[in-house]
């Protein structure tokens, strides 16, 4: 949240709850539609069967560019993790959150579930 610092200059803290959360541009739809083009299942968890769901923290600013992304939960073996970081990173763009009418910085939780396909 943004609070005033001394001689009243704002610090540009992230916002960790906001009135409207930021978007991939174009919606969910087309979030998944990246996510199914883009991610690579990592060969180390294919070869040990290894699946969940990694959830991922990252800020997106006020000009909706992604930063301080990590993987806070998930599957630690077989690199999940590192390729949801990866993948998150690479996705360009967001709509910013809105908190009293403008855009601010803030905080995202995003869930990535990685299911083998049977065979």
């Amino acid at each position: 949240m943004a609070t005033l610092a001394k001689q009243g200059e704002v610090i540009d803290a992230p916002f960790t709850k906001v009135e409207k959360e930021s978007i991939y541009p174009e919606g969910e739809e087309a979030w998944k539609r990246y996510l199914n083009k883009t991610f690579r299942y990592p060969q180390d968890a294919v070869n040990d069967e290894i699946q969940g769901t990694v959830v991922v923290q990252f800020i997106v600013d006020k000009e909706g560019m992604v930063s301080d992304v990590v993987a806070i939960s998930g599957p630690e073996k077989g690199g999940l993790r590192e390729e949801a970081v990866r993948v998150v990173k690479k996705s360009g763009r967001w709509i910013p959150a809105i908190q009293n009418g403008r855009q601010v910085k803030s905080y995202k939780k995003q869930p990535i579930t990685f299911r083998l396909q049977a065979e």
